[in-house]
């Protein structure tokens, strides 16, 4: 028996790959080429090329097609032969290692970053609703794109009930949607990271508190202080982030990036309430931060002397342009930087199951083993029109794929059609679509 105040763990399910299903369940483009080499095979017998000629050469058509419906990790075999065939490419062209510096071949002899943000600038905002606060943004000019980073301090699971648990939660799916109700917004990334705590915050504010007249004599001072030098030692600190990215839907946007922040800065006051309802506490990164936060990516050993530097009035005095590695190399599993590696690795599948709000914890908490780690949760929201037309394909692809097939339909194809069904009750009581990913990065 319930009561009225029993506090319950919701379960969240719903998510599936979107997929096209035509014969036995395979994707219209595998279906296509198997009708071509069946017409084809039928031809040959009907024109008098013989049945041995005709089988042989259905043998050896369908054995060049089988990749398109062979799948591994997500990916059929002729996508992992087009990644490697990329990844050659790459190589061949010196791509994989890149050096910057006074000696290097980047303009100005600068550290920019490598990739598609070589080409990115920061610029600043104010926002409006917070008193006029600073903040950064980086600007992509090829892609008209541009993203805010929000800092955030999340509750945790400390002296907070379920119901306020599950409050929360839903608030942050409020979000999501409150994303795709534009068409400018092209994704938003959750990082949680950790990394190791040098104790500089904490030596600082004992600092400012311990005072030679202090009651009690030296005795406190001493305490306090050898306190700050030993607690830090050998612990983790976590950070979270929101990035959230915009597109310039504008011609007067897409000219004037001072257009563009001008909106965003309009619109920020919606966002950071709705994170502030999830009990998320966000906080603008002001553009210095956001420089250190990608230099200590790059460089985890610059951590402490951008920490000492920011604790200065003085600053760290490092500009975007400086924000990138001294150098770098791209393997096939590693990426090697300023004198570490590191690995990442993609969720290939969602969970089959209904799951609880703490099914990630295990993954974001934080480990003493793997100091370095950086989980990002990559959130790319539909707009309300492109959702219902995604849900009302994906349900007629599901049932196509389950009638398709001879006799009595398979679980997984029942299975299919209920989640589309229940995605388009859904989708037609206003909860939004979003497309996500995880990557698990360890340094």
């Amino acid at each position: 028996m319930t009561g009225p105040h029993t506090q319950y763990r919701v379960l969240y399910s719903g998510w599936s790959i979107p997929r096209s299903s035509f014969l036995f369940g395979m994707s219209t483009r595998a279906s296509v080429w198997f009708l071509v080499i069946a017409i084809a095979f039928i031809a040959l017998i009907m024109f008098g090329f013989g049945v041995g000629f005709a089988v042989t050469f259905a043998a050896i058509a369908y054995l060049l097609w089988s990749p398109m419906v062979l799948r591994f990790a997500g990916r059929s075999l002729y996508e992992w032969s087009g990644l490697a065939r990329q990844w050659r490419r790459h190589t061949r062209k010196g791509e994989d290692m890149y050096l910057s510096g006074l000696f290097s071949r980047v303009p100005n002899g600068t550290n920019r970053l490598p990739g598609l943000l070589h080409g990115s600038e920061l610029h600043e905002g104010w926002d409006q609703h917070r008193s006029g606060h600073k903040y950064g943004v980086v600007h992509l000019p090829a892609t008209k794109q541009s993203t805010v980073v929000i800092e955030c301090f999340p509750q945790g699971n400390e002296a907070i009930d379920q119901e306020s648990v599950n409050v929360s939660v839903f608030n942050w799916g409020t979000f999501l949607n409150y994303l795709g109700d534009t068409s400018d917004v092209d994704g938003a990334t959750v990082v949680i990271e950790t990394g190791p705590e040098t104790g500089n915050r904490l030596r600082r504010e004992v600092a400012e508190l311990v005072r030679p007249s202090m009651p009690g004599g030296p005795l406190p001072t001493a305490m306090m202080t050898e306190s700050a030098e030993i607690l830090p030692y050998g612990s983790v600190r976590m950070w979270a982030r929101v990035a959230i990215t915009f597109k310039a839907t504008s011609a007067a946007r897409r000219d004037d990036v001072g257009e563009q922040i001008a909106e965003i800065s309009r619109r920020l006051g919606g966002l950071l309430t709705v994170l502030d309802e999830a009990n998320l506490n966000p906080r603008m990164l002001g553009s210095d931060e956001i420089v250190a936060l990608t230099k200590r990516a790059y460089s985890p050993s610059t951590l402490n002397s951008l920490e000492l530097a920011d604790i200065d009035e003085g600053g760290h005095d490092l500009g975007w342009e400086d924000a990138g590695p001294m150098a770098h190399r791209d393997k096939r599993s590693t990426y090697w930087h300023d004198g570490c590696f590191s690995t990442t690795w993609e969720m290939s599948l969602a969970p089959s199951q209904p799951v609880p709000e703490t099914v990630l914890r295990p993954v974001v908490d934080v480990n003493g083993d793997l100091v370095r780690k950086r989980v990002a949760i990559v959130y790319r929201p539909h707009s309300p029109s492109d959702a219902a037309n995604l849900v009302n394909k994906d349900y007629k692809n599901a049932l196509s794929g389950r009638n398709s097939g001879k006799g009595v339909a398979s679980v997984e194809a029942d299975l299919r059609v209920e989640a589309t069904e229940q995605q388009r009750q859904e989708q037609g009581r206003g909860h939004g679509l979003t497309r996500f990913g995880i990557m698990i990065t360890i340094t």
